[in-house]
């Protein structure tokens, strides 16, 4: 028993040293790619905080007090005093996500400070408006809030910061943005793991099942072109999986408001609107969605074609998923599309960005047709690579 054992255990060991694929996949793979992601997301999020902090808010300011006025100039703060009949055209920017804040300071603030009576009905109050659903709106909002307690505390405490936080009537993002902030930060990642998911349910098997079980040779046999018998496989996995992908897009559009806890009617939690969302945005969601299908379908496809078992397969698909992954993650970072053409010319990176867009209701045609094109092109070029996979017999045959 103990010598057939050592033998097993021997062959087992001789055969994973031996396929020197197999190694790379199983032993050294997985930790570079930690490695790799770990330190890219690293970077991310250094730059990140590094830009929060550099970046000056643009503020407007209505009757600026004389006595904040330095401490807040002088924290990051672009400050633009404005009159009192100039607030409204504000709050429009601060709603377009075109400005940061607005504080309104009371008229006489300055006289009330120097002239503290002690009693609590004297105590005036600055109110500071913003936008939850810009990021960058949000994070002024925390600093500024942060720079008022520091006057308020060095002048003994004698003012109060948006005194009305029952209604919150400061913030002026509506159910609409605060929604599509929330998918724009969640979605992308779950739809691009749901639809990757779905093509590794059906590729894999249908091509390296096939060479695994002998049932390829013969269809290579027949008299139909290997380039149509690629393409054929191709399309109907993607049609497969886009069924996947869809199924899981509906469902988890439609599960967000109980999952984020909708507040309408007396429920408690987060404010949801589905309402909002164009027929152009569900169109160019589709067509992401198809896009994306198509080509995570051929890249599977190719590493199904070069693996010899489905086993295999499934661990050459699985670095890929780490990427996908990573990819979608990068959602969480930002809320907000990025406007610079060349991220749509990244495969996946492209379909994040482009979905981040619709979700957020900031969808640019050309961005999502640059999206669109870019993944067409690529899974062309994996398309020809497969052809010439399927004119190999050293790989289609391999043992």
């Amino acid at each position: 028993m103990k010598n057939g054992a050592f033998v097993i255990f021997r062959k087992e060991m001789a055969r994973f040293l031996g396929d020197k694929r197999l190694f790379f996949t199983t032993v050294i793979l997985p930790g570079l790619m930690i490695f790799v992601m770990y330190n890219i997301m690293g970077t991310s999020l250094s730059d990140m905080v590094k830009d929060a902090t550099d970046k000056e808010y643009d503020t407007y300011v209505v009757n600026m007090s004389s006595v904040a006025a330095e401490t807040i100039e002088t924290s990051g703060f672009s400050v633009h005093e404005i009159a009192v009949g100039e607030s409204d055209s504000v709050t429009e920017k601060l709603k377009s996500k075109e400005a940061d804040l607005l504080v309104v300071f009371p008229e006489d603030f300055d006289s009330v400070l120097a002239n503290y009576s002690g009693k609590s009905e004297d105590v005036p109050a600055v109110e500071v408006y913003y936008n939850s659903a810009n990021m960058s709106s949000s994070a002024a909002y925390s600093k500024i809030t942060l720079v008022l307690d520091r006057v308020e505390q060095s002048v003994s405490n004698v003012f109060d910061i948006n005194p009305d936080t029952e209604n919150n009537v400061y913030d002026l993002a509506t159910d609409e943005d605060t929604t599509g902030t929330m998918f724009a930060s969640i979605l992308p990642v779950l739809l691009l793991i749901l639809i990757y998911s779905s093509c590794m349910a059906v590729a894999p098997e249908s091509i390296a099942g096939e060479k695994e079980r002998g049932t390829f040779a013969a269809m290579l046999l027949t008299p139909v072109p290997r380039g149509q018998i690629a393409l054929g496989k191709v399309l109907a996995l993607s049609l497969m999986a886009l069924m996947g992908g869809i199924s899981s897009c509906v469902g988890t559009i439609l599960s967000m408001p109980a999952l984020m806890g909708d507040t309408s009617e007396g429920s408690s939690g987060m404010s949801m609107s589905l309402t909002g969302y164009s027929a152009a945005d569900y169109a160019g969601l589709i067509i992401i969605i198809l896009s994306t299908v198509i080509l995570f379908i051929t890249i599977i496809s190719v590493l199904s074609a070069y693996a010899k078992t489905v086993k295999e397969a499934a661990t050459l698909v699985l670095p890929v998923m780490l990427i996908v992954m990573f990819a979608g993650f990068s959602s969480m970072y930002s809320s907000e599309a990025k406007a610079e053409i060349y991220w749509y010319l990244i495969p996946v990176l492209n379909s994040v960005q482009s979905l981040i867009g619709i979700f957020s209701r900031s969808a640019d045609m050309l961005h999502i047709a640059v999206t669109v094109c870019m993944n067409i092109i690529v899974s062309a070029l994996g398309m020809l690579l497969l052809r010439h996979m399927f004119n190999s017999e050293k790989i289609m045959f391999a043992r």
